[in-house]
């Protein structure tokens, strides 16, 4: 007997509330079968596929709906969502183009630039959320929010950036995600008095606003502090406080005490901060962190670069090393030069290492000439009429091989700090999902000793081509290691290195206020006021 569709379609429901999901998502697939554009059968399709993480059939279902339904838009921005969430950022776009042809809408213009972000299109996606506010986007504050972060983060142009929150904040006063980002450019740009106004501002429109309140105290002079510890401290015993939240607040209470030189209590901060941040990260595994690196220099080998055909013969320059270690310091002095731009830390290289996963040959010279070529080009864009371009991002240190692939005459400067001061610095700041070692100390110290594993390999493969400066070297002896660091690029002294911190560039790491002040030495050792608590990393 013939089974209907409205049958199946019970059947398939009765199962997935037993749990049988598995069952359920068959059933469900039978009924297409007969009824292939029937919309509630997709529907539930879809439903199992996401509970059941069957990637692939989502994706293929929600590309039947958007062909049935091309006109709701939530199925195209959970398709493209899909790509992004499994590393095929690139593709997530494309989803909305062909709707492109047939609707004129705000929203659609809005949400194709957000997917051209993800995707690293700058340029387009500007374009596109230009177009959202010329057609009257609902709610166009945020599409000028995102337009600043772009010029912000990816395009280095904070003054086209402040122009855009500006203008969100004159469409919505009172928009605290503008203030804050504002608050975020000023600091970036080493104007202090001016960020902390726009995080007083949101204080004063949000009272418990805790990430304002912690960034103020990030900022904070010594005079200042203990006013701020009253305030994090009373913040921190509301119940109501988020655990997000109360991480921010907690670290920044550390570096309050530490500025005080109550290292007891700033080190209870930090270790409340990253017991906390390390239930929401999730566990650092040393092993797979070891198969890492083993098949990083496993693949880079003698042998791989000997089959390699140069693809480029340009010169980009390189600083990688851990995080901490004083790339954000050193990057800031040699932009003092007359004859260097700070990019800061491109997401280029790291990036395109994710896409090429999906390849199977992603060391092609065809690939690799590509890929250069974007590169050069995103270098064009950044640069502001020097001859030479800096790419600062200390986790370079892990891609050093696949730059070498397409520039084999790349210079690659790594950065070196003492083990344990490095450690502790680490330890004190908040850093992203992706670096769950940043939460507990064995975990940074295992970290650090694959890296210097990996230094060993790229040393004795690019002798000639890398550069390693110490950061206590240059604490200390400043003009010698700033003197070889120069010379290693071709480039002869210049007295306005010195002056680095007059520099008023852009600097989003968290050591805005650090490279805002002359070199001081107490950062070097700092770890002995600490010594009960790191001793036996000393071991």
């Amino acid at each position: 007997m013939k089974i209907s569709v409205a049958e199946l379609i019970k059947q398939a429901q009765k199962s997935a509330q037993r749990g049988q999901k598995e069952s359920a998502l068959v059933l469900a697939g039978q009924a297409l079968q007969l009824e292939p554009n029937n919309r509630s059968i997709l529907e539930i399709n879809l439903r199992l596929s996401y509970q059941l993480n069957r990637t692939e059939l989502v994706q293929q279902t929600l590309l039947r709906l958007i062909d049935l339904v091309p006109e709701n838009l939530q199925y195209s921005i959970s398709l493209a969502q899909s790509y992004v969430d499994n590393g095929q950022a690139d593709q997530s776009p494309r989803v909305f183009e062909p709707l492109l042809h047939k609707f004129n809408h705000p929203d659609l213009y809005f949400n194709y630039a957000w997917f051209l972000t993800r995707a690293a299109s700058y340029d387009k996606a500007i374009i596109y959320y230009k177009k959202s506010i010329a057609h009257n986007l609902q709610g166009a504050e945020e599409a000028h929010l995102n337009l600043a972060n772009i010029y912000s983060t990816w395009l280095l142009q904070p003054d086209n950036a402040e122009m855009h929150l500006k203008l969100a904040l004159k469409l919505r006063p009172d928009y605290i995600d503008a203030l804050y980002n504002l608050a975020n450019l000023h600091e970036d740009r080493g104007n202090r008095d001016s960020a902390n106004r726009y995080f007083r501002k949101i204080r004063s429109l949000e009272p418990h606003h805790a990430k304002a309140l912690a960034r103020l105290g990030m900022a904070a002079t010594l005079n200042e502090s203990q006013s701020i510890i009253d305030q994090l401290q009373n913040l921190l015993q509301s119940t109501t406080l988020g655990d997000d939240d109360r991480i921010d607040c907690l670290y920044s209470l550390g570096k309050l005490y530490d500025q005080n030189k109550h290292y007891p209590a700033a080190f209870d901060a930090w270790e409340a901060a990253n017991k906390l941040n390390g239930s929401m990260l999730g566990r650092f595994d040393h092993s797979i962190f070891k198969d890492h690196i083993d098949n990083i220099i496993s693949t880079y080998s003698n042998v791989h670069f000997e089959r390699m055909t140069p693809c480029h013969e340009e010169s980009p320059i390189f600083i990688g090393g851990m995080f901490r270690s004083g790339s954000t310091l050193l990057e800031q002095i040699l932009a003092s030069h007359p004859k260097i731009c700070a990019a800061g830390e491109l997401d280029f290289f790291p990036r395109k290492f994710r896409q090429l996963t999906h390849l199977s040959s992603p060391h092609s010279t065809a690939i690799l000439k590509d890929i250069g070529e974007q590169y050069l080009k995103l270098l064009t864009s950044l640069n502001s009429g020097t001859e030479l371009v800096t790419d600062k991002r200390p986790d370079n240190i892990l891609y050093f091989g696949f730059i070498k692939s397409i520039f084999p005459s790349a210079k690659l400067v790594i950065t070196k700090r003492n083990p344990i001061d490095n450690c502790l610095s680490i330890y004190s700041h908040r850093f992203g999902s992706d670096m769950k070692y940043s939460c507990d100390l064995d975990d940074i110290m295992f970290y650090s000793n694959q890296v210097d594993r990996l230094v060993a390999h790229w040393r004795d493969l690019f002798p000639n081509s890398i550069h390693q400066v110490d950061y206590e070297d240059l604490i200390n002896q400043s003009q010698q290691t700033i003197s070889d660091t120069l010379r290693f690029l071709d480039l002869e002294w210049d007295k306005s290195c010195l002056k680095f911190y007059t520099l008023r560039n852009v600097v989003s790491t968290a050591s805005v206020w650090q490279v805002r002040q002359p070199l001081y030495t107490s950062s070097c050792g700092r770890w002995q006021n600490y010594h009960s608590q790191l001793k036996y990393l000393c071991l």
